[in-house]
């Protein structure tokens, strides 16, 4: 079983079905299937049971999906867990959004049909993990209290993921808008991640991030890239970024960095959404 192509499966498979395009996961389904939906006594056994479910499912949400991390171990040469992890926001047709960190954990293995060995799926488990209130230790007593409110994930129309090997061998799926800034870590053999979902160490340094996605990273030290859209002001000499992290500047590269921020902000085609130049001006006076 080649471990890489079972994981791309299961990220394609997952993204089109919150995409509502539920066949490719239909067409994985084992025989022996056992799932275990998050909900309270969510439990189907058997492929029959699976399509005669999702046959009687009509719905008219829809989703969007954050940055996905995977992780993968082989338990045998014909079976696989993959462990999936990712914030969904559900947008309700009312204009209501939740969002949720959810996981999923796949058991796969390989069936022999029709002459030919194809993977299957043969455990299927759904948990939402919660935000937890200040109040709650182990029980979500306040459930609805912490979902109240919740914004959906932004995401560019035109944004697609783009895959990092993490440093603990995950694997990694994340949204180029949702990537705040890098920073160089284990002496720059790799990377640190900073994005609008946590931190993710990457198994690339700066500068191979600097050479191969310019679009949306730009150098402002030997240590930091920036995504110039979550720039929220630049003073001397540092540049303050939306999760409120500010980075160094040196002063030699302080004016060029300022120029080509702006350069970078009014570009068209950018994958992140353009901003109102007369907010931009604001922002970047020192």
């Amino acid at each position: 079983m080649n471990i890489k192509e079972i994981v791309d499966l299961t990220n394609d498979i997952v993204q089109k079905y919150y995409q509502n395009d539920i066949q490719p996961f239909l067409d994985h389904v084992d025989e022996k299937i056992l799932w275990y939906g998050p909900a309270n006594g969510q439990f189907l056994s058997g492929r029959q049971a699976v399509l005669n479910a999702w046959a009687d499912e009509k719905h008219s949400l829809t989703f969007t999906l954050g940055n996905v991390r995977l992780d993968n171990i082989s338990t045998h040469s014909s079976y696989c867990e993959v462990l999936m992890s990712f914030p969904v926001t559900t947008h309700f047709p009312k204009g209501d959004h939740i969002t949720v960190n959810q996981i999923i954990h796949i058991t796969w293995c390989e069936r022999k049909i029709n002459n030919e060995i194809v993977p299957r799926m043969l455990v299927v488990h759904i948990s939402d993990l919660y935000h937890q209130h200040e109040a709650d230790n182990i029980y979500p007593v306040h459930f609805n209290e912490v979902y109240k409110g919740y914004m959906p994930i932004t995401q560019a129309e035109n944004s697609k993921q783009i895959y990092f090997h993490g440093t603990d061998s995950a694997d990694l799926y994340l949204l180029p808008d949702t990537i705040i800034y890098a920073e160089s870590i284990d002496y720059g053999r790799h990377s640190m991640l900073h994005t609008t979902s946590g931190a993710f160490r990457v198994s690339v340094s700066t500068t191979t991030l600097e050479k191969e996605y310019p679009e949306f990273l730009l150098r402002c030290h030997k240590c930091h890239l920036v995504n110039p859209h979550h720039i929220t002001s630049i003073s001397r000499f540092k540049v303050t970024m939306s999760n409120g992290k500010e980075l160094p500047i040196p002063e030699k590269k302080y004016t060029a960095f300022r120029k080509s921020v702006n350069e970078r902000l009014f570009e068209k085609g950018s994958l992140c959404r353009e901003r109102k130049p007369r907010i931009i001006k604001q922002e970047l006076t020192v």
